[in-house]
């Protein structure tokens, strides 16, 4: 290898999967010393490697090379959403209340602009509906199973006959014991059969997940 009027006899070790390789300098020539070199040179070598100068060590990179090629759907949509979720951590920071809230899961290395950026990256979800328990009475109850990664804002139930005309709808109540949101029916229905219980939750940047199911 040269590296302007020097000639280098480089030995290559411990390369690893990722093209980073330490480096032996066996031979110097034109130069003062190996550690004007080793611990200090950096920069690109010959325009095909790129070398770092850590704790007195080289290390030897191989540069990531431009491409021109224009970003898939998927990418253009990865980068909106993260444009996204970067706005909305901005915004949480000027919110006091919630700013209180995410400040609370913090912890080192995980901060509440991290928590809210993987907050809005990753929507709830509704697993389950147990409508076991619902016979068309009121004091009827519907359980659901929904979460999310950070905390749910709501979790409401609606209830629709076979027509598809709303009987009622509400918001659910958290129950400690069962780890489930649980709906009580207000309204009597004589027939139950081809009701669907809608089942739908609201995270904190309010996406929204749902789940139905027709009796």
């Amino acid at each position: 290898m040269v590296i302007g009027n020097s000639k280098i006899l480089v030995h290559v070790v411990n390369r690893s999967p990722a093209g980073i390789a330490f480096i032996h300098f066996l031979n110097l020539k034109t130069m003062s010393t190996t550690d004007d070199l080793t611990k200090n040179y950096s920069g690109l070598l010959g325009n095909i490697l790129l070398a770092r100068n850590i704790k007195g060590r080289t290390i030897i990179t191989i540069p990531q090379r431009s491409t021109k090629r224009e970003p898939t759907e998927n990418q253009v949509t990865a980068r909106r959403k993260f444009t996204l979720a970067a706005r909305y951590a901005k915004n949480i920071l000027q919110d006091p209340d919630m700013l209180a809230a995410y400040t609370a899961r913090s912890r080192p290395g995980l901060s509440p602009y991290i928590l809210a950026v993987t907050d809005y990256l990753k929507p709830p979800f509704v697993d389950s509906i147990d409508a076991s328990g619902y016979r068309g009475n009121p004091g009827d109850k519907i359980g659901v199973t929904a979460g999310d990664d950070f905390e749910l804002s709501s979790v409401g139930v609606k209830i629709a006959d076979a027509d598809g005309i709303v009987i009622e709808q509400g918001v659910c109540t958290f129950d400690l014991i069962t780890g489930n949101y649980i709906y009580t029916a207000t309204v009597a229905v004589s027939d139950v059969a081809g009701v669907t219980i809608v089942a739908k939750a609201t995270d904190l940047p309010g996406h929204t997940a749902n789940l139905s199911v027709t009796l």
